[in-house]
């Protein structure tokens, strides 16, 4: 059946998101499209930014409502803006539910976590109440200095985000067992959205020219500064025959645009900006291997970093710092870091660089074989419709 406004009586669900609308939010979009598929009539609520528009759209049979938003800065701004998303995604999300429908769920997607009301509400009125936890927020916040005294409110936010859901997801091993020991709950491993699988397509420009990549957020806590910085350690090395391509957005893009400047790195560290969702094949196509360096900070152990699941899923080699999650996911293989310094971030960059060309296909094979067997979507769509779908709840 097909999903949106004219679907009558077919079970709903709605999904709230509130820091990235769809589809740039790739978890998200995915699991509206595998409920679309599993005839359900989905709603999607999720901010007007990045250019979108406030209003309602209908896209490949799913209803987005995008709400009118802005992306603070600052923590004042960061408040303001949480309290709006949750006031005005809460009244999109209340309207959306009482549409007709033999089952209903509602979905609320982190950070931040300020939608247990909404939870509660939904809940009293026969809903199935899921929590997507993208992020461990009061570890996230734990992170940052302008942060660190709401640390506090944002756990209590959590705890009642968790209380009020019949169901929780995460993306993460590690989260699953920070849940089950701050609050007793189990949760179901939804691993990454659908991600771009295959082998590179086209050859390398420069076989002699090893392309190292860095894909994602570049905010304060992705270490993209720190690769810059490596990257400046390894030309004092002298070491050469490689370049960085970074492709993002995020709070601390400008700031990375400038550290490049300012050390004269412009021949080395290409930085791109933000990619469209058909952009990321063509660009996997270019790099040789993956980069990861985000910092020791504990927000950063709990995250299954996409960068990683596309890389693999790609058989692109990752080198990367010694974070447990991500370890996790590369198990024996990828170059990892032998600690967290930036020194032993840039040794394993170096590593990579001089690795032949069929030993990083190795390596890239065994991280697809990885991924196909425990990571890719296929799998985790389907333990997410299981838990989750209210056409499979009657």
């Amino acid at each position: 059946m097909r999903a949106g406004a004219s679907a009558g009586n077919a079970p709903r669900a709605v999904i709230v998101v509130l820091n990235l609308p769809v589809p740039d939010d790739h978890r998200v979009w995915a699991q509206a499209q595998a409920l679309r598929d599993d005839g359900v009539s989905v709603t999607v609520v999720c901010p007007a930014i990045r250019d979108k528009r406030p209003g309602k759209a209908t896209i490949d049979g799913i209803d987005v409502v995008y709400f009118p938003s802005f992306e603070g800065a600052g923590r004042l701004g960061t408040i303001v803006e949480g309290a709006w998303t949750t006031f005005a995604s809460t009244r999109a999300a209340r309207r959306a539910l009482r549409q007709p429908a033999s089952a209903r769920m509602v979905q609320v997607c982190n950070p931040p976590d300020m939608l247990f009301r909404l939870l509660s509400w939904a809940r009293r009125r026969g809903c199935w109440t899921v929590y997507d936890q993208h992020d461990v927020v009061p570890a996230l916040a734990g992170s940052r200095p302008a942060f660190q005294k709401l640390e506090r409110l944002f756990l209590a936010c959590e705890r009642k985000t968790v209380a009020a859901a019949d169901m929780v997801l995460t993306p993460s091993s590690e989260q699953v067992e920070r849940l089950r020991k701050l609050y007793g709950r189990e949760a179901v491993v939804v691993r990454t959205a659908s991600v771009v699988a295959g082998v590179r397509t086209q050859p390398p420009e420069d076989e002699d020219t090893t392309v190292l990549g860095y894909l994602g957020v570049i905010g304060e806590q992705d270490g993209v500064g720190d690769l810059v910085e490596a990257v400046d350690l390894l030309r004092g090395r002298g070491v050469t025959g490689f370049r960085v391509e970074i492709a993002g957005d995020g709070p601390a893009l400008a700031g990375v645009r400038e550290q490049v400047a300012q050390r004269g790195l412009g021949e080395l560290v290409h930085v791109r900006g933000w990619l469209r969702p058909e952009q990321i094949g063509p660009f996997l196509d270019e790099i040789d291997a993956m980069t990861v360096p985000d910092p020791d900070i504990e927000f950063n152990h709990y995250c299954a970093m996409n960068k990683v699941t596309h890389a693999m899923a790609r058989g692109i080699p990752v080198v990367l710092r010694p974070l447990r999650e991500n370890s996790r996911l590369v198990a024996d293989s990828g170059v990892l870091a032998k600690d967290q310094s930036l020194p032993a971030f840039a040794d394993a960059l170096e590593t990579m660089i001089g690795l032949p060309q069929k030993e990083r296909a190795a390596i890239g094979e065994r991280l697809q074989e990885i991924f196909e067997a425990e990571l890719s979507w296929e799998k985790s769509s389907a333990r997410y419709l299981e838990a989750v779908s209210p056409a499979r709840r009657g």
